[in-house]
């Protein structure tokens, strides 16, 4: 923005001396009647082009009317002309916007005028119109010193033709409102992250951001009045959702939870606009004022491996990577596990498992071991095509109760594998 500011400061001494040759009592509004592309910017005065925080120099502008702004679709202008025809071009004001459309309070209502502005040269080459705040009426002024007469003639915003360094200049302030809240405590505890980017008195007409991150997403601008009253600022609400995959435990395997994995967030940040055709406009709209966020994630709060066990014993067959419900399950020790070992099989009822029949509370052997098959163990082995399977190739079946996560429990009864197919089969 310094660099937009010494332009304009160079003509500001002489544009307050000269006196324009007005066309009427008011910035003339452009209406659909005698409309014209391009518009005419009659001021005179030395600061003519760039300047208009003057109401002297405001009269002989043009400005948009709420008519002519809510035509439907696009519409493309060519580059504002002085008097004699010549076009303005980079720094130059394309136009202003009346208090009936653009005023601190009702901001917002303006950009979907904005965004249907677009701006060329008579070479073809295109512009980014650029939404400006200047208090020229004193309405915001006399919101807080009643005192203070408001112009009500006169406009608070005005759009300026950018392209190059100069609109590079404004896009490098870009912040975010809470950087230091992007870490991974929080993402973790709110599953996710919702925060704010802003860029304080300027929007850019069509303007939208996206970032290279999969994780990383942006609501569409909106335009609020600045928190002291005076002018405004674009607001983008982004969402980084929660990258850390599915917890999983992974069964009847080895490995090591050590290391962590990094994940990046706002990469790469990319804005679009009105006039990004042109490589004068493209290549000037990097978001500046953002960096990445790179959060790091110790592998073991996502993954877990469990080598006590093959798998979970479900229909109709085994489960070997545990995510969500089932995950949980096998935490709290609410599951029927297998595993195989030679002509072995191995089946393992969590110690939470929920079975409340005397004799499971208090049996052993046989006993125990029917207290199982009648209060779900028969349907829980007998739906499980994967274990029938096993069974057809085994030659004995042990039983253990009172597992957990980490400990398979004790050891209740045992029986042939046939025998237990049998009963399967039999009820």
């Amino acid at each position: 923005m310094k660099k937009l500011t010494k332009v304009i400061a160079a003509v500001s001494a002489a544009a307050m001396l000269a006196v324009p040759a007005k066309m009427s009592a008011f910035a003339y509004p452009v209406g659909p009647s005698g409309f014209s592309n391009p518009l005419v910017n009659y001021d005179t005065s030395a600061g003519r082009g760039q300047r208009w925080e003057y109401y002297s120099i405001q009269t002989d502008m043009p400005v948009l009317t709420d008519k002519v702004l809510s035509g439907k679709g696009n519409f493309t202008y060519f580059a504002t002309v002085d008097r004699e025809g010549k076009e303005y071009g980079n720094c130059d004001m394309f136009a202003l916007l009346p208090l009936d459309v653009a005023t601190s309070e009702n901001i917002n209502n303006a950009r979907s005028y904005m965004d249907n502005i677009t701006i060329k040269s008579k070479t073809g080459d295109y512009y980014a119109a650029v939404l400006e705040y200047s208090n020229v009426s004193k309405v915001n002024t006399h919101r807080k010193r009643p005192s203070i007469t408001p112009n009500l003639d006169a406009c608070d915003y005005g759009i300026r033709m950018l392209t190059g360094p100069y609109l590079q200049d404004i896009l490098n302030h870009f912040y975010i409102d809470s950087p230091n809240d992007i870490n991974y405590g929080y993402i973790k505890s709110h599953n996710g992250y919702t925060g704010n980017i802003y860029l304080d008195d300027h929007y850019i007409a069509g303007m939208r951001l996206s970032s290279s991150d999969i994780y990383t997403t942006f609501d569409e601008p909106v335009l609020e009045e600045k928190p002291d009253g005076y002018g405004f600022r674009t607001k983008i609400t982004f969402h980084i959702s929660n990258p850390v995959p599915t917890p999983t435990v992974y069964l009847g395997m080895s490995g090591s939870n050590s290391g962590s994995r990094t994940f990046e967030f706002l990469k790469d940040l990319k804005l679009t606009c009105n006039g990004d055709q042109s490589s004068g406009v493209s290549s000037y709209i990097k978001v500046g004022g953002i960096s990445k966020k790179t959060i790091t994630v110790p592998y073991s709060d996502y993954r877990a491996y469990n080598n006590n066990y093959d798998g979970l014993i479900s229909c109709p067959g085994f489960i070997t990577n545990l995510k969500n419900y089932d995950r949980q399950l096998f935490l709290d020790s609410r599951f029927n596990a297998y595993k195989r070992s030679g002509n072995t099989i191995y089946i393992y009822t969590g110690k939470n498992a929920g079975i409340g029949d005397p004799g499971w509370l208090n049996g052993s052997g046989s006993t125990k071991f029917e207290a199982f098959f009648r209060n779900g163990g028969r349907d829980i082995m007998g739906h499980c095509s994967s274990l029938r399977t096993y069974l057809q190739n085994a030659t004995t079946v042990v039983f253990y109760s009172g597992a957990t996560p980490s400990s398979v429990g004790t050891r209740y009864y045992s029986m042939s594998a046939s025998t237990l197919l049998d009963r399967l089969d039999r009820g």
